[in-house]
C-alpha cells in the first residue's frame, strides 16, 4: 500500500488542507474535523483502494480505514500541516453504520460493504497461508512425494491452514470492529464453533444437544456466515446488556451474557443456519444435473463465489462421496470446484494486469497462482474480486 499516495488522496478529497480545522483517530477511522463539509467528496473517497468506507456523523468527517489507519495518519501528519487531535475512544463510535435509510436499491450494496469490511484484515493472513501451501505443494509434487507424511510437512501444512481455518474468529474481529462492539466477545463466540469439545461431539458421530435442543454437529473451519451473524448478535446482546445491568455488576455480567448469548446461539441457529440453506442449493444442483446436465456445472460454478462467503459450500461435501458410489463419477461437484478455483484466478490475473500499481501487481499474482495452482480461493475472492 502506497501510504503517501493514499493520505494525498483523502486530504485532496476532503476538501484541501485548508479545509480541515483538527484531524484525530479512533482504532479504525481517520476523523476530520471540517470547515465546510460540502467540499468533501464522498464517493471519490470511497473509491479510494485502502479505504473502507465513509461516515459523516456527530460533527465529524470519518474516513474508516481499518487495517491502513495507522500509518495513512501518521503520512498526513508527516506530510500536511494540520492540528493532530491524537486518538480517541473507539467505544464513542455509535456511527460506525452511515446513517442513510436501508432501502431494497442499497442494502445489497450495503450487506457487501459489511462483509467486505469484515474481512478485510484477514486478507494478508489469507495470502500466506495460501503461498505457504502453494510451496508445500509444489515440493511434494516435483521434489519428494513421500515427504508429505513427515512430520515437517504436517507441522508446515498446519501453519498455512490455520488463517483459514481459524477463519470464523478473523471475521468475528473484522465484523466487530465494523459494527463498532468489542472484538474479544465475538471472536470467543465465534472460536467455541473450533473448540475442541464440540469438535470431538462432531467427530463421534453421537448425536448431542444444547439445553436439551439437538446440535446440528457441522464442522465451521474456513466458514464465514456463522461467524458474521455471531458478530452482529454479539453486538446488539452487549448493547442490550449495557443498558439494563447496573454499573457496579457490568464488569461481571456484560460479557459473561454477551458469548453466552451469542455463543449458544452460534452452536443452535446460527452456525447451522448457512448448512441448512446450502443443502437446499446442493439438492436444487443435484436435480439440474440430472435434468439439464452441464449447465448445471456451469451455474454451480457461478454460485460457488456466494456459497464459499457463507460457508455454504461446505454442504456439497458429502455429495461427493456419494456421486462415486452412484453413479461411479462425479460429474458436477469436482468440475464445478475446479472451474470457480481458475475463474477466480483468471480474474485476479485481469486486476493485475490492469493495475498500474506494481506492489498490488505483484501481491495480485502470488493470489491467482494461489488460486490456480493450489485452488486456495479465499484471498482471491475477498481480497481483489469482492472488492
Amino acid at each position: 500500500m502506497d501510504y503517501k499516495k493514499l493520505s494525498n488522496d483523502i486530504i485532496s478529497n476532503i476538501g484541501g488542507v485548508e479545509n480541515v480545522n483538527i484531524l484525530s483517530h479512533c482504532m479504525t477511522r481517520l476523523r476530520f474535523n471540517l470547515k465546510d463539509v460540502s467540499k468533501a467528496n464522498k464517493e471519490a473517497l470511497e473509491n479510494l483502494e485502502g479505504v473502507i468506507g465513509v461516515v459523516y456523523a456527530g460533527g465529524q468527517y470519518m474516513v474508516i480505514l481499518g487495517p491502513h489507519l495507522v500509518q495513512t495518519y501518521d503520512q498526513i501528519l508527516k506530510d500536511f500541516p494540520i492540528e493532530d487531535g491524537g486518538s480517541i475512544d473507539e467505544n464513542l463510535d455509535g456511527d460506525v453504520g452511515s446513517k442513510e435509510k436501508l432501502t431494497w436499491k442499497n442494502a445489497f450494496a450495503k450487506l457487501i460493504g459489511f462483509v467486505s469490511a469484515s474481512v478485510t484484515p484477514m486478507v494478508p493472513g489469507l495470502i500466506a497461508g495460501g503461498m505457504l501451501k502453494v510451496a508445500l505443494i509444489l515440493i511434494t509434487t516435483f521434489i519428494s512425494k513421500d515427504w508429505a507424511t513427515s512430520s515437517s510437512y504436517l507441522l508446515l501444512s498446519s501453519i498455512g491452514d490455520a488463517p483459514f481455518y481459524f477463519m470464523p474468529i478473523w471475521v468475528a474481529y473484522g465484523a466487530s470492529r465494523k459494527l463498532g462492539g468489542t472484538p474479544i466477545y465475538s471472536m470467543a463466540a465465534a472460536a467455541a464453533l473450533l473448540h475442541a469439545n464440540y469438535t470431538t461431539l462432531v467427530a463421534s458421530g453421537n448425536p448431542f444437544d444444547l439445553f436439551n435442543i439437538t446440535v446440528n454437529p457441522i464442522s465451521y473451519g474456513t466458514s464465514l456466515l456463522p461467524a458474521l451473524l455471531i458478530s452482529v448478535v454479539a453486538y446488539y446482546s452487549e448493547k442490550y446488556l449495557n443498558r439494563i445491568i447496573p454499573n457496579i455488576f457490568k464488569a461481571i455480567f456484560v460479557g459473561m451474557g454477551t458469548i453466552f448469548i451469542a455463543g449458544s446461539l452460534g452452536y443452535l441457529i446460527l452456525g447451522p443456519l448457512g448448512n441448512y440453506i446450502g443443502q437446499v442449493v446442493a439438492s436444487i444442483f443435484m436435480f439440474l444435473d440430472s435434468t439439464v446436465g452441464p449447465l448445471a456445472v456451469g451455474l454451480l460454478a457461478a454460485a460457488l463465489p456466494w456459497m464459499v462467503m457463507t460457508g455454504m459450500h461446505q454442504a456439497i461435501t458429502p455429495f461427493m462421496p456419494q456421486l462415486l458410489v452412484d453413479p461411479g463419477y462425479d460429474s458436477l461437484l469436482r468440475p464445478a470446484f475446479l472451474m470457480h478455483n481458475m475463474a477466480e484466478g483468471g480474474a485476479v490475473l485481469g486486476v493485475s494486469a490492469r493495475t498500474k500499481d506494481k506492489l498490488k501487481r505483484s501481491e495480485y499474482l502470488s493470489i491467482a497462482v494461489g488460486a490456480l495452482v493450489a485452488g486456495v480461493s479465499e484471498p482471491a475472492i475477498y481480497g481483489v474480486n469482492l472488492k
